[in-house]
């Protein structure tokens, strides 16, 4: 049970949210019985601790620890999302649900690390990929929109013309890159 154990919180640390047992179960190729038998063994660990509401189960900073986090998490959120928040923001509105990776793309560089600060205060989202379940979409949230002060994405200045430029941008570089490959066969 405890190799079991390591494995739920290594695989919970890895994808950074919750988890259903039925999920762990699957992902360990183990029962949700020998799930629920592991998670009952959990002691608290130095700085995280197993949440188990039955249900689902994540990875929580210890209680200990509750009131540095709280204050670190309040110093972040005060601080404004920058140049990287803004260029990972216009791209989710304006051209989202996107991947991480078509993100990283359209930046030219990593996101990773805007994409979690941007998560974690609420201004946007993960949600599971509908045509690859190993990866998720990140898309807009209403506290997004609040903050813009918008009802709807579709309300913000020049929407429409900006998403249909992108989409004409995209056309070009697929029909490129399409002829560049063909050219190379």
């Amino acid at each position: 049970m405890n190799d079991l154990l390591v494995k739920i919180e290594a695989l919970l640390f890895a994808l950074g949210r919750p988890l259903s047992h039925t999920e762990l179960a699957k992902q360990l190729g183990a029962s949700t019985e020998n799930i629920a038998a592991a998670l009952a063994q959990a002691q608290p660990s130095r700085g995280v601790v197993l949440v188990d509401d039955g249900k689902q189960v994540e990875l929580r900073a210890a209680p200990e620890a509750a009131e540095m986090i709280e204050r670190i998490r309040k110093d972040e959120y005060a601080r404004e999302v920058g140049k990287a928040g803004q260029e990972v923001l216009a791209a989710v509105i304006y051209r989202g649900p996107l991947t991480r990776s078509e993100i990283d793309f359209i930046r030219g560089v990593n996101s990773s690390q805007t994409l979690r600060t941007l998560t974690m205060r609420g201004l946007v989202r993960k949600i599971q990929n509908p045509k690859d379940s190993r990866s998720f979409l990140y898309e807009s949230t209403t506290e997004l929109l609040a903050t813009l002060g918008v009802q709807r994405a579709q309300d913000l200045p020049e929407y429409t013309m900006v998403r249909e430029k992108l989409s004409k941008l995209e056309d070009a570089y697929r029909q490129r890159e399409s002829a560049d490959t063909a050219a190379s066969e």
